[in-house]
């Protein structure tokens, strides 16, 4: 909604409110505000002067004298992705029964972004903050820390902080990936990971390497491309890997995205899935079950995550002395068509 200045000019004030009801600016303030007395009748006329007037109050001033704006930060790293709009609603669904609003912001894996953002929530002084970090503490998230506003770690470690967390046990997702494509009889097996200095990212690969170790395989560098969870860069990755001499027979791809890109790249270059080339993404998404072949994926609690994530933060709204909480949700291979197990005889 765009207001203009003639609407500034007509904005109804707190001291219209208390004209209008007979009282004073303070009582009026303390009516709307919801703190200290006002008699029956002064709250009567106050509400009801404020209804004919269609005052809205200020919700930054509210929450001055209140000490709490009833508003919650939230940065995740893309908020295009839909893993992390099932995150926030179920962040939502939370911090709204306790009467928080959400402001949702999105640092699309930029540091700076992230800084400024953190800079921008503070001066709106949010109750707490919920942040998927883009893979470094930054100077304002330092300077966050310092204030004693409430943090939660949503998806992604930070190190250094010590902060109240919600994650995924990315680590043993990635494992049980590979190992499934291991025991279909793949040996050479690449890896698009995430950005490595990402928590997630270095997550799985570090379970693509435990899975190989695993099988006494030796981990080749060369099947290893560090992609920055963007669909694009999952497509570039897979044409790479499509150029070797030796190219790989299966593909894991670390986030829904990049798997989209790299299964389009095969798609274009004629290569059969899973025929040619086996594929397992980690994302199960709403999609992954209508594609051709269907794909096979790591599915993540994403809402769940987002629910636990918000849960800290309100009972450390409620207890801000209690002792730091790790929350680890596990994640389940849902095999489908992609990685060729319903080629594999019975």
């Amino acid at each position: 909604m765009l207001i203009s200045l003639s609407d500034l000019a007509t904005m109804v004030t707190l001291k219209d409110v208390a004209r209008r009801a007979g009282v004073s600016v303070a009582t009026a303030a303390r009516v709307l505000g919801g703190y200290g007395y006002a008699s029956l009748r002064a709250r009567e006329r106050v509400l009801r002067a404020a209804r004919q007037l269609d005052y809205t109050p200020n919700a930054l001033a509210r929450g001055m004298v209140k000490k709490r704006t009833h508003a919650i930060g939230v940065i995740v790293s893309d908020n295009a992705n839909p893993f992390f709009a099932a995150v926030v609603r179920g962040v939502e669904d939370v911090v709204r029964r306790h009467g928080y609003a959400v402001i949702l912001c999105n640092s699309d894996e930029s540091p700076e972004k992230e800084d400024l953002y953190l800079r921008i929530l503070r001066e709106k002084q949010v109750d707490g903050l919920l942040l998927a970090s883009s893979g470094q503490a930054t100077p304002h998230l330092r300077r966050w820390l310092r204030t004693g506003i409430p943090l939660v770690l949503v998806d992604r470690r930070l190190e250094g902080i010590q902060a109240d967390a919600a994650l995924v046990d990315s680590v043993e997702g990635a494992r049980t990936a590979v190992s499934h494509l291991i025991a279909l009889g793949h040996r050479r097996i690449g890896i698009i990971s995430g950005p490595t200095r990402v928590f997630t990212g270095g997550e799985r690969l570090a379970g693509y390497l435990a899975a190989l170790q695993a099988a006494g395989l030796r981990a080749d560098p060369a099947l290893v491309r560090e992609g920055d969870f963007k669909q694009e860069s999952g497509y570039r990755l897979a044409r790479e890997f499509l150029g070797m001499k030796r190219r790989p027979t299966a593909l894991f791809v670390a986030n829904n995205l990049m798997t989209i890109g790299a299964m389009l790249a095969l798609k274009e270059a004629g290569v059969r899935i899973p025929q040619e080339m086996a594929v397992v993404g980690f994302d199960d998404m709403d999609w992954a079950p209508i594609l051709t072949p269907t794909l096979t994926a790591v599915a993540q609690p994403a809402y769940a995550l987002g629910t636990s994530a918000a849960q800290l933060l309100m009972q450390r709204l409620e207890n801000p002395a209690r002792p730091v909480q790790e929350i680890v949700l596990k994640t389940r291979l849902v095999v489908r068509e992609s990685c060729g197990a319903a080629l594999q005889p019975r």
